[in-house]
């Protein structure tokens, strides 16, 4: 695409491609897709969107906008990329740079946030002033778009706006333009709002480095407690860790962004940032943290460069000798012991019957035998559910799908009837559609009686024919197309034989 605009500072590179659209006349969300992307199944994503080397692509190297620059200065990526592995953020970039299939959203922890996510598009309406004096039209900023926030850092709360951030459009990029920005205030939590705006600007604001590891946050963390006096030797006191979170943190704050969810539970992610992490915590739980337990003058910068300079103490796995010394006599008879609990009880549960003792002593003294061993008796540990009749439940779905059929067999008018389409009937879709091997009948009944996608073009010219008809206007194809919602590159051959055949 000819003249690409160049991303303003802190656009989202969504809002760019939307100006792109705007500048070039385009009213057609595909016929953007198709001179940006080269590609019509693009998802319009604003948060970590894919596909960002075809836009690297339109800009000369001068401007060096490359797709890390991109990433880091025109998307969310800055967010997540500090609190996840380095193999894990390198396989992000590169799936940004290329497809994703939303993939990123996954290995960032952004699929399965405890965060909410906003809804719509947000606005500051000062900003907007600033953004038309300097550069003559408006665009979506991404401070503004990050859920935990809904303060502009310089001017105050921010705006909804009427453009759903994951709407129904899900290939159209939204233009940030005065009619849109209509909607009301986001609720203002003074303090904290100004504080999370703060260090969200500073997050999104660094530049490309390499992540530290989990090892080295959760090591973080534990020296942060025993720091604040929240440790008792190798032990982390969660209880005065949580009091130092209240006392800095208004609850009303914390309910609103689901961090305040059973303070008592074992899986409370406040206990758990301070054990080994397996995991990657928010940007809003690390702020949370770290501005309840350091001064007000830290900054991200030299946390991450404390934490990328900690060293982890790795852990040297122990070989297993597999040498085949002749065994003594006190081996083989608790060889013997071990192999008759394996019978009876598997690998796990023989442990909790009675041969903890033996597997121990085996574990000393003869590990290759009993990793050996093991390996030949290990049994499955799920269970096959025996709570439902599915022959039963078959013929029972059977049925019903047989009268949705009979009552709508006469009617020419409606979607398509596809497997999905019998499946939403049924009211119990993820069910049904999860145990389709237990359901021979069903499946069956979708082979014989499921609309092709040839069926329901053929269906659909038939009724634009027969409307033609009963309005007495000629049937021209050209109108027959247009009311099938077809035109000559969608249409399929089997369709195209039948229209011949009618006309």
């Amino acid at each position: 695409m000819l003249n690409f605009p160049v991303p303003y500072p802190d656009e989202l590179i969504y809002s760019t491609v939307a100006r792109a659209g705007v500048h070039a006349g385009m009213t057609s969300p595909k016929q953007r897709l198709d001179e940006v992307f080269a590609n019509r199944k693009v998802i319009a994503t604003p948060d970590l969107p894919a596909h960002l080397r075809k836009i690297s692509e339109l800009y000369p190297r001068s401007l060096n906008l490359d797709v890390a620059n991109i990433i880091y200065k025109h998307t969310l990526f800055p967010l997540y990329a500090p609190f996840v592995p380095e193999d894990r953020r390198i396989q992000s970039i590169k799936w940004m740079a290329g497809q994703s299939k939303g993939a990123v959203h996954l290995a960032l922890g952004a699929a399965a946030s405890r965060i909410k996510q906003i809804r719509f598009f947000r606005y500051c309406p000062d900003c907007l002033d600033q953004q038309l004096s300097q550069f003559g039209e408006f665009y979506w900023m991404r401070s503004w778009q990050v859920a935990g926030t809904n303060v502009c850092p310089q001017h105050g709360p921010l705006h909804n706006s009427r453009i759903e951030l994951h709407g129904r459009h899900r290939h159209q990029f939204f233009a940030l333009r005065p009619d849109v920005c209509v909607g009301e205030a986001c609720e203002f939590g003074c303090a904290e709002d100004v504080r999370i705006a703060e260090r969200i600007s500073e997050l999104l604001s660094t530049s490309p480095v390499e992540s530290p590891s989990f090892e080295q946050w959760g090591l973080f963390y534990k020296l942060l407690a025993g720091d604040n006096g929240c440790a008792k030797g190798k032990n982390v006191l969660h209880d005065l860790v949580s009091e130092k979170v209240i006392a800095k943190w208004t609850t009303k704050w914390l309910e609103q962004n689901s961090l305040l969810s059973s303070m008592n539970s074992n899986s409370y992610w406040l206990k758990s940032i301070f054990r080994k992490h397996r995991k990657s915590f928010s940007y809003l739980e690390h702020i949370v943290v770290l501005e309840s337990l350091l001064d007000s003058g830290w900054n991200f910068q030299s946390i991450l460069n404390n934490v990328s300079s900690l060293k982890v103490k790795s852990v040297v796995s122990c070989p297993v000798d597999f040498s085949e010394d002749r065994p003594n006599q006190e081996t083989l008879d608790m060889r013997s012991s071990w192999e008759t609990f394996l019978k009876e009880f598997g690998v796990k549960k023989a442990r909790f019957s009675g041969g903890a003792a033996i597997y121990a002593w085996l574990y000393r003294n003869d590990r290759a035998w009993l990793m050996k061993i093991n390996g030949q008796h290990r049994r499955s540990s799920r269970s096959e559910n025996r709570r439902v009749d599915w022959e039963k439940r078959d013929q029972d779905i059977l049925i019903t799908l047989k009268e949705v059929r009979q009552r709508t067999l006469n009617d020419m008018e409606g979607p398509r009837r596809s497997r999905n389409w019998y499946l939403d009937q049924l009211g119990t879709k993820a069910t049904v559609e999860a145990n389709l091997d237990k359901l021979p009948l069903t499946v069956e009944f979708f082979e014989k009686y499921c609309e092709s996608v040839p069926d329901y073009q053929i269906r659909r010219i038939a009724v634009a024919i027969r409307h033609l008809d009963a309005a007495s206007e000629p049937i021209r194809r050209w109108k027959i197309l247009r009311l099938a919602g077809l035109s000559d590159e969608r249409i399929s051959a089997e369709a195209e034989l039948y229209f011949k055949e009618v006309r």
